[in-house]
């Protein structure tokens, strides 16, 4: 069954927030896509109790119809889970701020930027 992923800027201007994510990325450190096996890292989610979608992601310069980049939203607040997100920060970078696990990158979407790509919304 089709199931439509939300972007992750619209998943903030929804929320009204700053969003945190992880960015799905390839061997060359492009965009990986949302069809990437995310079930390891969901489950560690799953094992924190850190609430979790996949999503989409977005690029400035492009929009997509199909595919696009894949992102897992963390469903921690900013100003609520700060415990949570030092966690997951902990668990994907390694001292030197480079990701500890291949393909995952920790990110944080603010909302400000967010709501600069509201034109790209599906209004029906």
């Amino acid at each position: 069954m089709a199931e439509a992923l939300e972007t992750i800027d619209g998943i903030a201007r929804r929320l009204g927030r700053d969003v945190y994510y992880l960015v799905l990325v390839d061997e060359a450190g492009g965009f990986g896509d949302n069809y990437t096996d995310v079930s390891e890292i969901t489950d560690w989610l799953d094992s924190r109790q850190i609430g979790w979608s996949l999503c989409a992601g977005f690029d400035e310069n492009t929009v997509w119809i199909e595919g696009g980049p894949g992102c897992i939203f963390l469903d921690i607040h900013p100003d609520l889970g700060p415990e949570a997100m030092e966690m997951v920060e902990a668990h994907f970078m390694n001292g030197e701020g480079e990701p500890a696990i291949p393909g995952f990158v920790p990110a944080m979407l603010r909302l400000m930027k967010a709501l600069s790509f509201a034109d790209r919304d599906d209004h029906d």
